[in-house]
């Protein structure tokens, strides 16, 4: 055998091979043997012996082309078995929307905004600290009370406050270092105002006499700009043209007051008595519990007496009523949700008549027991992830986390319950595996002489679902047919009952 037969013979068996690679695997074998003895016999007729034929030599080229044709013919032609949808067998179901519960308490773990929402307030008397806003502003973050006016009332007797705080927010220029003044949004506080709230700050020093203002940072703002350094609490600081010392750290998640403040200016007395008495801000005040003509929740009116003999009326808020309920929402839109489903979808699941042979009493059980398994794990996934979606971004105000939080819940709640039915009804209540190979039945024209509609099968055989296209008094939901054993020869897959958790 000559050398350019030799390598033309090569390149004819490479060829076969590398076609081989798109056959199905279990056929892939015999179809290389049977192709290589066709090769042998292809170059015995079309190149004669010892000699070197480019004619022949094309015939076998195009003979083994063929083979690639004849490769994706059978990888096209293979059957495939069905492919798994996540949700076709209950089990896969179950995992999946574990999944989806786990995916949104994690996230809720990571984010500050839910852990701030849920856990409990960081105030020592919630219920009876009260912010006093101007009238009709109780529910917008915005300074409506004078310095004079709180003035006035830390003076006078009183007898529903047991004491009173102010604080009012502006942007002042830090001096850390040379070059180096962040501008902050800085808080100007009555000296009293955590001790009357009840918040404890970290690295707290001790309140000294000099006169010097005190600074306390916000966590974060400690965290960025001062590198969480512990040995800045002492320090003496400029901020604008006022020398400040730092006197302490409050921790994430204590203030929940309105305004979004870097840091605190807590003015000695001698000091905020020198702000002018038009400055509004912020007034919180400490309710006497023994008293009884105020209500201990919601928000109530304040009225006073002014100079001129005019009532003027205040807005009074608990902390505790400010402060986003996550679980009340939660609950409220589970409740309107409810209340809507019959308005937006069939509730009843089918008429499922009794099989000759009974079932098991494990069978008819498991199936209730998956679907209440979907309606258990959709709570956490719509609780969890609605707090994700309204608590995802600081910059998003408490009054928009609520109405967010409330919208997105109420939604998917609604969007969940659907689903749980629709998909319940689309199961095979034997196997609780979705049913498949829809086809139309009948003639919709014929629909109050013969059935017409969508009907669907069990892929193990254990029954056909019957679908009406139009509701009629004598076929008004869909109708579940159990099959005999004897069918299920006809089927390529067998569905145990017993299989799986569910």
């Amino acid at each position: 055998m000559s050398l350019p037969e030799t390598s033309t013979r090569t390149m004819h068996l490479a060829a076969l091979k590398f076609a081989a690679l798109l056959v199905p695997p279990r056929q892939r074998t015999e179809w290389l043997q049977e192709w290589t003895s066709e090769l042998w016999y292809v170059r015995e007729s079309c190149i004669p012996e010892h000699t070197l034929s480019w004619q022949g030599e094309r015939n076998v080229a195009a003979f083994c082309l063929g083979a690639f044709n004849d490769a994706l013919c059978l990888r096209h032609n293979e059957p495939r078995s069905p492919k798994t949808h996540p949700h076709h067998s209950a089990t896969q179901c179950a995992l999946f929307l574990t999944i989806l519960a786990a995916t949104a308490w994690s996230l809720a773990l990571l984010l500050p905004g839910v852990r701030t929402a849920v856990q409990p307030s960081p105030y020592r008397d919630p219920h009876n600290l009260i912010v006093i806003s101007a009238n009709g502003h109780s529910e917008t973050p915005v300074a409506t009370i004078r310095i004079d006016q709180y003035r006035s009332w830390r003076n006078r007797t009183q007898h529903l406050f047991t004491d009173f705080a102010f604080y009012q927010p502006s942007i002042k220029l830090l001096h850390i270092a040379p070059h180096q003044a962040p501008q902050l949004s800085v808080a100007r506080a009555s000296s009293n105002l955590f001790e009357l709230l009840g918040v404890s700050l970290n690295f707290a020093t001790r309140p000294t006499h000099d006169g010097i203002p005190t600074l306390v940072l916000s966590e974060k703002l400690w965290r960025t700009t001062f590198n969480a350094d512990s040995e800045i609490i002492g320090r003496t600081l400029k901020l604008g043209l006022r020398p400040v010392r730092i006197a302490g750290i409050l921790p994430n998640g204590s203030w929940q007051l309105p305004g979004d403040i870097d840091a605190w200016l807590l003015e000695p007395d001698e000091h905020a008595a020198t702000i002018p008495a038009t400055t509004r801000g912020y007034v919180i005040a400490h309710r006497d519990p023994s008293s009884s003509q105020t209500p201990s929740t919601g928000t109530w009116r304040l009225f006073i007496p002014q100079s001129d003999g005019t009532p003027a009326s205040f807005d009074c808020v608990s902390l505790a009523d400010r402060r986003p309920d996550p679980s009340g929402i939660f609950i409220f839109t589970l409740f309107l949700a409810l209340l809507a489903l019959p308005a937006t979808t069939s509730l009843p699941l089918g008429e499922y008549p009794a099989k000759p042979h009974t079932l098991h009493w494990s069978i008819k059980l498991r199936r209730w027991i998956f679907l209440w398994s979907k309606l258990a794990l959709i709570l956490p996934i719509v609780y969890f992830g609605s707090l994700d979606l309204a608590h995802f971004s600081t910059s998003i105000t408490p009054e928009a986390s609520q109405s967010l939080q409330g919208i997105s819940s109420f939604c998917a709640f609604l969007f969940a319950f659907r689903w749980t039915l629709r998909d319940q009804r689309k199961r095979c209540p034997v196997c609780l595996r979705l049913l498949t190979n829809p086809a139309r039945v009948g003639q919709p024209s014929r629909n109050f002489l013969a059935w017409s509609g969508t009907e669907l099968i069990c892929a193990g055989g254990h029954g056909l679902l019957h679908v009406p296209e139009i509701a009629t008094s004598w076929f008004s939901t869909q109708r579940w047919l159990y099959l005999d054993p004897s069918w299920k020869a006809l089927f390529s897959e067998t569905a145990p009952a017993s299989a799986g958790i569910f």
